[in-house]
């Protein structure tokens, strides 16, 4: 019996075969033609899997390759509680890591909801920008940052100014939200500085782990056309003269 569609895609996207599962849905597609099909052949593009290049930061979807440095930040006590505190616990064997990683890298977001890039810089890696909740239909999405210790500000903001254009210009999402925790202010500041406004606090909203309630900090962004015209000198800056504006295909690098 033949696997439906999605099946036979995620299984041929796991083992490494994007290009078949691309050919795939685009002979399904060219035979029957709806919204759904045509959805999912998009998110099949290779824009997706593709590298974001900046002027010094190099961003790749996060794969087996970075199960050092996924067990070195969940390791890390203070980047943990910077970053989420209701993180689970991962695979204590690394091949299960690494196949929980292929699977991330994997995956499409209209299934999995998220996208997970790393940063590299400097011939190093330095965190993580990850993007959840992903709600394409709405155009909206949650965006997380966490670098370890000792990663230039610089090369933050980069990073983050390469996600914003693709989301804008790739993936068409208007809106971004983010959440602090209070006692975070050094991140809370600097997402101001990247554009985002603080838009509340959310009272007691998680319940640490020794039962006490804690807050959370709400704070919101529109990629919009005015958010890309206030921050067009600092993107050529950070990206270089030739940064995309947002409003056409964003530039990738590799394959």
């Amino acid at each position: 019996m033949e696997l439906p569609l999605t099946e036979q895609l995620r299984q041929l996207r796991r083992s490494g075969r994007t290009e078949v599962a691309r050919a795939l849905v685009a002979r399904a597609l060219a035979t029957r033609h709806d919204s759904a099909l045509a959805l999912l052949a998009w998110q099949h593009e290779a824009f997706w899997w593709q590298p974001l290049a900046g002027r010094h930061v190099r961003l790749e979807r996060r794969g087996p390759d970075d199960l050092a440095l996924v067990r070195r930040c969940r390791a890390d006590a203070a980047f943990m509680q910077r970053f989420n505190r209701q993180a689970g616990p991962l695979p204590t064997q690394d091949e299960a890591l690494r196949d929980l990683l292929r699977r991330e890298a994997a995956a499409i977001p209209g299934e999995s909801g998220a996208l997970h890039w790393t940063i590299h810089a400097q011939g190093r890696t330095h965190g993580f920008v990850s993007v959840t909740e992903i709600a394409l239909a709405a155009g909206r999405a949650e965006f997380l940052v966490g670098v370890v210790d000792g990663c230039s500000p610089w090369l933050t903001a980069e990073a983050c100014h390469l996600v914003l254009g693709f989301l804008a210009r790739q993936v068409r999402i208007e809106r971004l939200t983010a959440h602090f925790y209070p006692e975070n202010t050094a991140a809370i500041a600097a997402a101001r500085t990247l554009g985002f406004e603080v838009e509340g606090v959310l009272r007691g909203y998680l319940r640490e782990r020794d039962g006490r309630r804690s807050d959370l900090v709400v704070a919101g962004l529109l990629l919009d056309p005015a958010f890309f015209e206030r921050t067009a000198g600092l993107r050529r800056r950070l990206l270089g003269p030739a940064a995309p504006s947002g409003n056409g295909p964003e530039a990738v690098a590799g394959g």
